[in-house]
């Protein structure tokens, strides 16, 4: 018997088993989208600007073009490939798609790691409607092959944000957000002092919209979707845009959706904001906050080509999904490990 150090601490015949469901798990993704006329991208890993996400923490490097160089520049590992793909969607591109590790820091869980596949597609034209469609379809065609009950994966239940604030947090959003559009730039709602008259007593009255909205996401919204199937939680208020553009009837909400299942997100999608200038103008904001939360971290300049890109797009969709989650997910597991062979 092999006494190695190796073959004591791993179930090698386990590692054997994920590697090979993951080989036809991610040969699955790419013959779908394949037979649906996307063509596959390959974007850097290491970039100057790896998104600027607020509450995101990058992993950070130093290069030297040459040996002994004093000319040195801070490059990031990306953080989502999204940048470079709305780059490649601007060339002419009409459906593209990339699966890509991606690199978050501060992030470890049974649920997180700080590398995991990132599987990425996009529609030019398209809205973020057609991406769900995708999305129906994916998990239909992978459910059939993967899932133990792909009956589960059949039909995602459809709920907006402001339905799910009144159904399991009795906090009417819609009114908030809709009676106050003066307060919308300035984020001067005020949803903490609701949130408190509702009875949510842990929220912190002197807490801005955003803080409160995403501490009510994960006390109240994601508990209640633990309890249901297949989710897709739609059109977000307009301070929880991102890189998505407004909805034109009701322009306090954007036009974004998360996917859940049982409770864990999969996907974050948008209607792709194309406006470069609006898109100037939320990078520089996004700039400042990161410049305010991690001050010895260095931060990266706007990326002027990707805005370039925008002015090159008109209508367009494109959402993130986390695969090893949606493996995990597909299998029964609460634990990226079993989907994964190694792990920090």
């Amino acid at each position: 018997m092999d006494m190695s150090p190796l073959s004591s601490k791993i179930d090698l015949a386990k590692q054997k088993e994920t590697w090979l469901f993951r080989h036809e798990f991610l040969k699955s993704i790419r013959n779908f989208f394949d037979a649906k006329g996307f063509v596959e991208i390959d974007t850097p890993i290491l970039v100057p600007n790896p998104g600027l996400e607020p509450n995101l923490e990058y992993f950070s490097t130093t290069f030297k073009p040459q040996m002994n160089d004093t000319q040195q520049r801070t490059l990031f590992l990306a953080t989502s490939p999204e940048y470079h793909l709305k780059k490649a969607l601007a060339s002419g591109l009409d459906k593209i798609f990339e699966i890509t590790s991606s690199f978050r820091n501060g992030e470890i869980s049974p649920k997180h790691e700080p590398e995991f596949l990132m599987l990425e597609w996009y529609r030019h034209p398209g809205n973020y409607m057609d991406i769900a469609r995708d999305g129906h379809d994916l998990f239909h065609s992978l459910a059939k092959q993967f899932s133990k009950s792909p009956e589960d994966w059949a039909s995602p239940e459809t709920i907006s944000v402001c339905e799910a604030f009144q159904e399991f947090a009795a906090i009417d959003l819609e009114s908030l957000l809709s009676e106050n559009p003066a307060d919308l730039g300035q984020l001067n709602l005020p949803l903490a002092k609701v949130a408190r008259a509702a009875g949510h007593t842990e929220i912190s009255e002197d807490w801005s919209f955003d803080d409160a909205f995403n501490a009510l996401i994960v006390s109240k919204i994601e508990p209640a979707l633990s309890k249901k199937k297949l989710v897709l939680l739609q059109d977000y208020p307009s301070s929880q845009a991102a890189l998505s553009r407004p909805k034109s009837s009701k322009p306090y909400l954007c036009e974004r959706f998360e996917i859940y299942f049982e409770g864990v997100e999969l996907a974050n999608a948008f209607g792709e904001l194309t406006d470069s200038a609006e898109q100037r103008r939320r990078c520089l904001e996004d700039i400042n906050k990161r410049k305010a939360l991690y001050p010895n971290d260095p931060t990266p300049e706007v990326d002027e080509s990707f805005l370039t890109a925008l002015d090159h797009l008109d209508q367009a969709g494109g959402i993130a999904l986390g695969i090893e989650r949606l493996m995990m997910c597909m299998i029964g597991s609460q634990d990226l490990g079993d989907v994964r062979p190694f792990r920090l």
